[in-house]
């Protein structure tokens, strides 16, 4: 899998765990203001809202039904009781009963105290309903507060110099007491008094406006009672808090459902900001510590330290002890894979540079002794020619100058070879081609080159090719190469090796094999493998007056700047073949 795929199905990932992420906090969210809407309304309401819950979530066993212990918890919390009667109106389990409700109830008697056609304590709520097979009658009462207060208000209230009703000291406290709130208002709506009344209540009401209050006391925060009386038109209105010891309406009270919502949302933001902060340290240390050790390598190899940046133990901090990548670095590997191979080709290329310059030195300083040795001899025969003391013969006088011919040649030679190599170091073109046919050109040149007497007798055996071979060559430039191979094969081998030159030519296509086959000496690998440097030499340059060091650099260079192409194989003991390819 290449770094793009690795990189895609991570950040895809990546993105991924974040939705994840998202999602799980917004779920944790909305569950827990699901919940406290729903604490909320047990707590206003656990009439209509607690007691189907109670129902649902009760079980039953051999001790009867069993309650859930959260949802008693919230009964005991409202100040409220609950009972549970049978088909017979008796009580078979009650939870914070007080003493002056009743244990049993006739058909009648738990109706009328339901529906308040007889007085009772409490305020009560029915819930009945079947489960597994049987049915359950649930009554949860509550303190009834506003009733009793509503009837003394009305007996107990005395008229006053304005014909008002004045409401008792004592009964102002215990109205007080039970952080309830007084008015009374006239036929249009108009406040005529009131006690304890709290900023948010309004001083007139509509008819509307009155009627909504009474039916949505979770709406307004406030549950309202309401008394009219028919004779003078006046009607009194009694209110409590929904949630007692919570703000008395003094100020403008914004509603638990908006508390639970601004909470929750702050906190999910909060946890959201908290998970990316985490996310995006986490992508630091997966993606950002795996290219900041990169970079760090790269720049190493820039100052020419090759190995890869190690930990204060020594070790690798891309690789485990036993060679495996680490898990943050794996989706790079194809990165640090390069990277080690760009370290380990410069490394190698380094030490390639330093043993090529340092066989650069050697073979300039051979060289440099090839030139002197011949201008030796050529400046010591100049001063003897010309020295007046000396009556030198005819012959000495001409072999004097042949000498000094053939070194001033060999020095030519040796500077034209090292001027040759720097000009296909620099990529020169072969002159015009000509159109040569290979069987009958081989020929004449192997026979030119086997008449140095150097060479020896019949030690060159030419296989032509069966068929005619035409191509376009630079003839002077390959019977360079061809001499250059010949020589190499016969001065440097024993003399009783023989040299096979063979013409291949493929019948398929124009391409054709010359191919150079001595079984002398051969060379061993490192010989072979460093044959076409132009700086290698695997004998002495004063091993021969007749070469230069430079002749296999400058015979690869020609051959591949006519388009071919040289390849050697060579074994120690079994000789050695060079091939000339076109292919």
């Amino acid at each position: 899998m290449n770094i793009k795929r690795r990189l895609t199905l991570k950040f895809v990932l990546q993105l991924a765990i974040t939705g994840v992420v998202v999602l799980a906090i917004s779920a944790v969210t909305l569950t827990w203001i699901l919940l406290r809407f729903l604490d909320i309304s047990l707590t206003r309401d656990f009439a209509n809202v607690g007691l189907e819950q109670l129902v649902e979530s009760s079980k039953i066993d051999e001790n009867g039904i069993q309650f859930s212990p959260s949802l008693l918890e919230q009964v005991k919390k409202n100040k409220g009781w609950l009972q549970s009667l049978n088909e017979d109106g008796q009580v078979e389990s009650a939870y914070n009963t007080p003493k002056d409700v009743p244990t049993q109830y006739g058909p009648g008697e738990i109706v009328s105290y339901w529906m308040g056609a007889q007085p009772f304590p409490y305020q009560l709520a029915l819930w009945i309903q079947e489960k597994n097979g049987k049915q359950y009658t649930l009554v949860y009462g509550a303190p009834n507060v506003l009733d009793p207060l509503l009837k003394k208000i009305k007996e107990d209230s005395s008229v006053d110099a304005k014909e008002l009703p004045e409401i008792p000291d004592d009964l102002k406290k215990e109205i007080k007491s039970a952080q309830a709130y007084v008015q009374l208002i006239d036929s249009s709506g108009k406040e005529l008094l009131s006690y304890n009344r709290p900023n948010m209540i309004p001083t007139e009401y509509s008819v509307q406006e009155l009627a909504l209050r009474t039916m949505y006391s979770d709406r307004y925060g406030y549950h309202v009672l309401s008394s009219f009386d028919k004779e003078s038109g006046r009607t009194w209105i009694i209110g409590e808090p929904n949630i007692k010891g919570a703000d008395s309406g003094k100020t403008m009270r914004v509603p638990e459902e908006v508390k639970v919502v601004i909470i929750g949302s702050v906190a999910m933001l909060i946890a959201l900001l908290i998970a990316f902060i985490l996310l995006s340290l986490w992508q630091a240390h997966r993606f950002g510590a795996p290219m900041l050790h990169m970079l760090v390598w790269l720049d190493s190899i820039g100052n020419a330290i090759y190995t890869e940046p190690t930990d204060r133990k020594g070790l690798r901090r891309s690789r485990t002890p036993i060679g495996k990548w680490r898990r943050r670095y794996r989706v790079f590997a194809d990165v640090m894979d390069s990277i080690e191979k760009l370290s380990a080709t410069l490394k190698r290329d380094q030490v390639l540079r330093e043993e090529t310059e340092s066989l650069r030195e050697e073979w300039i300083a051979g060289v440099t002794h090839d030139l002197k040795t011949p201008l030796s001899s050529i400046t010591g025969y100049a001063h003897l020619l010309a020295e007046p003391s000396y009556d030198w013969s005819k012959e000495e006088v001409q072999k004097f100058t042949t000498t000094m011919l053939d070194k001033s040649a060999h020095m030519d030679m040796l500077i034209s070879d090292l001027a040759m190599t720097y000009r296909l170091k620099t990529g020169i073109k072969p002159p015009e081609t000509m159109g040569v046919e290979l069987n009958t050109w081989m020929q004449q040149a192997l026979e030119q080159a086997a008449a140095n007497p150097a060479y020896g007798k019949q030690r060159i055996v030419y296989l032509p090719a069966q068929t005619e071979v035409k191509a376009q060559l630079y003839t002077p430039w390959l019977e360079r190469v061809v001499n250059n191979l010949t020589a190499n094969a016969l001065l440097h081998n024993p003399p009783d090796t023989k040299l096979t030159v063979s013409l291949i030519h493929h019948q398929t296509d124009s391409g054709f094999i010359i191919q150079f086959a001595d079984d002398g000496d051969g060379m061993d690998e490192e010989t072979m493998i460093r044959l076409f440097e132009r700086y290698y030499r695997g004998t002495d340059t004063a091993s021969t007056s007749n070469g230069s060091g430079l002749g296999m650099a400058i015979s690869k260079g020609l051959i591949e700047c006519m388009g071919g192409q040289i390849a050697v194989e060579s074994h120690v003991g079994k000789g050695t073949v060079i091939k000339l390819i076109w292919s």
